[in-house]
């Protein structure tokens, strides 16, 4: 009898839209304490607001359709929910071209499939049940709208509106200032007003093209093979460093022992591709669009980048990967780029499937395989994948020791994967020696982007108390790249600070082949001065020089954003960062326009280059 008070009571339409409201708004609360946190008070109190003027509006023109709405701000908040939790960001309406992609994505999803976005939509079900009583007993007469009331809400949307036609925001600066439902409105008007623009030849200069002699490391690896290892969601700060006393990269830490060249102060510049946008900044030394994929942007456009140069320097090139060709558009992205030869997972024996595709152990053994038949000297290109996010190994893979408060968490999964990505390193070295293709070659291993990032809140904590010092993005953009070159001799660590666009110069150089490229934004690690230039996670502009770290403010605004020297640890004012800022913007618009310039003009022949 209980029960069937309750749904009478709550079915009254005095009860029942504040009831719905209410709900809403507290799912509005629950995303913003689990995203990116309720501290962005402008962005909260914005949502709040376009979430009550949309109740407001359907309250008074479309009574008997609040559900309706109730139901796609439920979506919205689960659909961002999943996607912040997976890249750190929010999804726009361009990257429903990427849907193939979901089903080989899956896990990562299911990972945050948890109570939390449960609540977004977990009580749909039961609401669909109250709402069709709720229409049952409301009675038909419909109040008439009152002109007063008609004209204060166009004046309302007009106002929320306005600041689309006075700010040329990009989408996620947009989010910062006018809060989440703003966002999805004005992502498609960035998208057809904004974005699409003319393209004209960039005035800015690129890197100069100078000869590689008497430079630092100047053709130290002349004539070698070139094996190329990108490996899954690999952080600088997992090197050297133990867990509970059991080393997480042994097979890693070896090569720093000796006949290596380490870059301890090297920084991801991926966008939202990921590990397919690594894959085409550290082989164009170009940046990436940042909001999407490179392989899906340019997969047409012909680029002079590492694969080309060292083709005409007589090197066969092939890329190697351990799932399918369409993965990432990575069958006609390879073909852009230049590639002799793509070995994908169809044409592999698929005998141990891990996570997303075939195994490092798997992959590497095959690779050896491959490679041994190939004309010498030769790049290979090679793309790991047993270390992807969500992490989540077979039992029997796993080796290391957890502690209890660890096992089962992101942090934990993320030592576990690895270290078995490690393990398999190690196999694909004592096989190249075995092979006799390791003293013919150079080893280059460099991490694709982050697998534990700050935006997390349960990883933060976890990696903070690990590393005994706060986690911050710095730290989790820190990827290593590591150039072994047996016969070397001792290890020496490079601290210059640079990025994955720096990727093509510094190999050409160790080469002794000159970076003839029409147009780069890197430059020589080896010999050239500090800076990287950070995309995607922190906002573009955004910069570090060893000395001096620079962030521009979420909303875009200058005057807002945050410096530090990091020499003294101290907070500067923002125009002492002004240089920086610029030649961070240059790159990145030099990089875009140069390849929009390059996709009006449609596919072109590089081959006779």
């Amino acid at each position: 009898m209980g029960i069937i008070t309750w749904v009478r009571m709550l079915t009254k339409e005095s009860t029942y839209i504040p009831f719905l409201f209410l709900l809403i708004n507290v799912k509005l609360l629950l995303f913003y304490l689990f995203t990116v946190g309720i501290t962005r008070v402008q962005s909260y109190v914005s949502t709040f607001l376009w979430c009550s003027l949309l109740w407001l509006v359907f309250s008074t023109f479309f009574k008997k359709k609040q559900f309706v709405l109730y139901s796609v701000l439920s979506t919205m908040f689960i659909v961002d929910y999943l996607y912040f939790q997976n890249f750190g960001t929010l999804p726009s309406i361009k990257h429903l071209l990427l849907l193939p992609q979901l089903p080989k994505v899956g896990s990562s999803i299911k990972y945050f499939l948890n109570p939390v976005s449960l609540s977004f939509v977990g009580d749909i079900p039961l609401l669909i049940f109250l709402d069709r009583k709720f229409l049952k007993n409301l009675s038909d007469h419909q109040e008439s709208s009152h002109r007063d009331v008609r004209l204060f809400m166009m004046l309302c949307l007009a106002f929320a509106c306005f600041p689309v036609f006075l700010e040329k925001l990009k989408p996620i600066q947009f989010f910062n200032r006018y809060g989440l439902v703003a966002y999805h409105a004005y992502d498609p008007v960035y998208l057809l007003a904004f974005e699409k623009r003319a393209f004209s030849t960039p005035s800015a200069h690129t890197q100069p093209k100078s000869e590689p002699s008497g430079k630092s490391f100047s053709a130290i690896a002349k004539n070698r093979n070139v094996i190329v290892v990108q490996f899954e969601s690999l952080q600088n700060m997992l090197l050297r460093r133990t867990y509970n006393g059991q080393p997480i990269t042994r097979n890693l830490n070896s090569l720093l022992e000796k006949d290596s060249i380490y870059f301890s102060n090297y920084f991801q510049q991926t966008g939202s591709g990921n590990t397919a946008d690594a894959e085409f900044v550290s082989l164009t030394s170009l940046h990436v669009p940042g909001d999407h994929p490179a392989y899906e942007a340019y997969s047409e456009v012909q680029l002079d980048g590492l694969v080309r140069t060292l083709k005409t320097a007589g090197y066969y090139t092939v890329a190697i990967h351990g799932n399918t060709k369409s993965f990432w558009n990575r069958a006609r992205a390879y073909t852009s780029l230049g590639f002799d030869d793509f070995l994908s997972l169809e044409d592999l024996q698929q005998d141990e499937i891990v996570v997303m595709g075939l195994s490092d152990f798997s992959l590497y053994r095959q690779t050896v395989e491959a490679l041994k038949e190939l004309p010498q000297p030769f790049f290979a290109f090679i793309v790991t994948l047993s270390s992807h996010t969500p992490f989540i190994l077979p039992q029997e893979l796993k080796a290391l020791t957890l502690k209890g408060k660890h096992t089962d968490t992101l942090f934990g999964n993320y030592l576990q994967a690895i270290n078995y990505a490690d393990r398999a390193f190690g196999y694909f070295l004592q096989l190249l020696k075995e092979s006799r293709l390791y003293e013919k070659s150079i080893i280059v291993v460099y991490g694709d982007h982050a697998g534990l990032y700050p935006f997390h809140r349960e990883t933060k904590l976890l990696v903070s108390e690990w590393l005994n010092e706060e986690y911050d993005f710095l730290k989790a953009l820190n990827v290593p790249l590591i150039v072994h070159v047996p016969g070397l001799g001792k290890c020496h660590e490079l601290k210059n600070v640079g990025g994955q666009v720096d990727f093509t110069p510094t190999i050409l150089n160790l080469l002794g082949l000159k970076c003839d490229l029409k147009l780069y934004v890197g430059k020589d690690l080896c010999n050239d001065e500090s800076f990287v230039a950070f995309r995607h996670h922190l906002p573009d502009g955004s910069f570090f020089d060893g000395e001096r770290f620079f962030m521009v403010s979420e909303d875009g605004a200058i005057r807002k954003s945050v410096g530090f020297d990091m020499r003294r640890n101290e907070p500067m004012p923002y125009y002492e960062f002004l240089d920086g800022y610029q030649r961070a913007i240059r790159q990145i618009e030099v990089s875009r326009h140069f390849l929009e310039n390059l996709k009006s003009k449609g596919p072109s022949n590089l081959e006779a280059r």
